[in-house]
């Protein structure tokens, strides 16, 4: 056998083997990656009992409510505002990760983190609920109505809209025995709606 085809038979086996190591690293590569979902799951359910399942108190620190809020705020939005389980994904897991956004402002990195999901994860589950609760407005907010000028209730008297000027409310608290004082040399930042006095500086319009 000659040098040329010696050296062929040896490329040939070592491009061969080559393609088998890459073929056997994806299988692996595969394998850890399916485990590695199922690993997760119980550090989930873990990261989910300690946010609802302590106590009150603890669930009320990390979700703003206590434990029979946050069920009771599930079922709302599983039986009303058609919140669903995904095959991963339960509705309270859903709505623990929404309220620990809205909670803390906690950034998606962060939730996906403490949830051991995806940022995509994350995302698309918090839009979900988000999407929810907007169907369920006429139950979670109030309507606001505006007062009117002749209205009788106490609260309201003193502050109907427009009734007064910013210059006209400064003027009433300086000019009071036991008023607001400002020390000698020293003056307050205002803004145009509040006139140029002694102790009051307003810049000029438009800076």
């Amino acid at each position: 056998m000659n040098i040329l085809v010696r050296r062929t038979i040896v490329v040939f086996s070592t491009g061969l083997l080559i393609l088998l190591l890459n073929k056997h690293r994806r299988r692996v590569s595969r394998r850890r990656r399916r485990f590695s979902v199922l690993d997760r799951i119980p550090t989930q359910i873990k990261n989910l009992s300690d946010l609802v399942d302590l106590s009150d108190e603890d669930c009320r620190d990390q979700l703003r409510m206590n434990r029979a809020t946050f069920y009771k705020l599930c079922f709302m939005l599983q039986s009303m505002g058609g919140l669903k389980s995904s095959r991963r994904v339960t509705v309270t897991k859903k709505v623990a990760m929404f309220l620990s956004v809205l909670a803390h402002h906690t950034k998606n990195r962060c939730v996906k983190f403490q949830f051991k999901r995806s940022g995509q994860t994350v995302s698309k589950h918090f839009h979900a609920v988000l999407h929810c609760v907007l169907r369920m407005q006429s139950l979670f907010l109030v309507k606001p109505h505006p007062v009117n000028e002749d209205s009788t209730d106490a609260r309201w008297q003193k502050f109907p809209e427009g009734s007064t000027s910013d210059s006209r409310v400064l003027r009433n608290v300086i000019t009071r025995s036991n008023g607001f004082k400002v020390p000698k040399g020293n003056y307050y930042l205002c803004d145009n709606g509040y006139p140029n006095c002694e102790g009051f500086l307003t810049p000029y319009k438009g800076v």
